[in-house]
């Protein structure tokens, strides 16, 4: 009796794992587009909340600026634009960024400001999203 695989055993076992393999990175790609695409879907909204939220509890105006490498909130004071909140962009989670008007404010009562109707569209791989913004200030996820 002898212990251990022979090299027949060894290589099916490896064909078998090939298979497997090669039928789950195509999902595994699409998952990790979704993945990716929601956490900027995330980060975006979360970003037009805040500035909303500060724009109507300091009373003043906020501006948020999208740019692939960034979103940048400014908060409106006696002296100009002041830096508020910044992260990293859509781009940091290898995600593409179509904006209609990067740049969205809010006055005092949270109504947008001047022109703000806003669609943004983040892809990746086959993964496509659309966050609407109207002028009222609602945000819908596509």
């Amino acid at each position: 009796m002898s212990k251990g695989f022979t090299l027949i055993e060894i290589l099916v076992v490896l064909c078998i794992a090939a298979v497997l393999l090669a039928f789950w990175v195509p999902r595994a790609t699409r998952l990790m587009d979704w993945l990716e695409t929601e956490r900027a879907v995330r980060d975006v909204t979360t970003a037009l909340a805040v500035g909303r939220n500060g724009a109507i509890m300091q009373s003043t105006r906020a501006r948020i600026t999208f740019r692939a490498d960034s979103i940048r909130i400014d908060r409106l004071r006696g002296t100009g634009w002041e830096p508020w909140w910044r992260i990293a962009g859509p781009a940091s989670h290898g995600v593409t960024l179509e904006v209609s008007n990067p740049i969205v404010q809010f006055g005092p009562i949270g109504m947008g400001w001047g022109v703000s109707n806003t669609k943004i569209v983040l892809r990746r791989g086959s993964q496509a999203e659309t966050i609407t913004m109207s002028r009222v200030g609602r945000v819908k996820h596509w």
